[in-house]
């Protein structure tokens, strides 16, 4: 396994995610305008849409590389989950849209729209779910801030996929969807996220040998002679010295 890859992977998944979270903000926001005109709604719902849907694809490929590189099921997972999840999430909404327009004859239509969306929303649960698991399991990958905020991100846009199978409380779950973004997005730090410390243990320091003192010398007192220490006769003249 290569930290490296698995590192530039996760920034730059981070770096798409930003995108994709102004482009939900401004979606949402235009979306809100287009609730008055059904038309304009539907066009800024296809446009954007599509938008969101292309830098997802190129996010889903950071995810699935760096699933190969760490050999991780729920990175593998969130891929094919997700990707079916939102193509069918997202006709379902056109459906759903066109048949508002056309209510009276197209009720048909709205059904299909709902369950789409219901089934598309299911799929991207399990999806956000494993990633959240991911981020929760890994934390010796990234920094405990980066971690904390994905594993928050993805929890979010996990309850957002349950709101938006209510319909009614959809937008609800917009907000908490591009507020999950935006948190997802703090993985593109992780290369100016400070590493963790190295553990090197103490070189042990030689114990220093105490020296032997050498043996000091004396004199005899009655030839002069030099005597050992210790010694109780003088070895020239045969003195008692003790």
């Amino acid at each position: 396994m290569s930290s490296a890859i698995v590192n530039k992977e996760f920034t730059d998944f981070g770096k798409k995610m930003i995108i994709i979270a102004i482009l939900t903000l401004l979606s949402f926001i235009l979306g809100i305008v287009g609730a008055f005109f059904p038309l304009l709604g539907l066009i800024i719902t296809v446009v954007f849409g599509v938008l969101i849907i292309i830098f997802f694809l190129l996010v889903l490929g950071d995810i699935k590389k760096a699933g190969r590189e760490l050999n991780n099921k729920q990175l593998l997972d969130f891929t094919p989950r997700f990707l079916w999840g939102t193509i069918m999430r997202f006709i379902g909404q056109i459906i759903f849209s066109i048949g508002l327009m056309l209510i009276e004859d197209l009720w048909v239509m709205i059904i299909i729209g709902v369950v789409l969306i219901i089934v598309g929303s299911i799929l991207r649960y399990k999806a956000w779910s494993g990633l959240a698991t991911f981020f929760e399991a890994n934390v010796q990958l990234f920094t405990p801030n980066i971690s904390g905020r994905a594993n928050t991100g993805a929890k979010l846009c996990k309850i957002a996929t349950i709101l938006d199978m209510t319909i009614i409380f959809s937008f609800i779950g917009e907000i908490l969807r591009i507020i999950g973004y935006f948190m997802l997005s703090g993985t593109k730090n992780i290369w100016q996220a400070p590493g963790q410390p190295v553990y090197q243990p103490a070189t042990p320091q030689p114990t220093p040998t105490p020296a032997t003192s050498a043996p000091s010398a004396s004199f005899c007192p009655n030839c002069g002679s030099s005597i050992t220490s210790g010694a109780k006769f003088c070895p020239n003249c045969g003195s008692d010295i003790s």
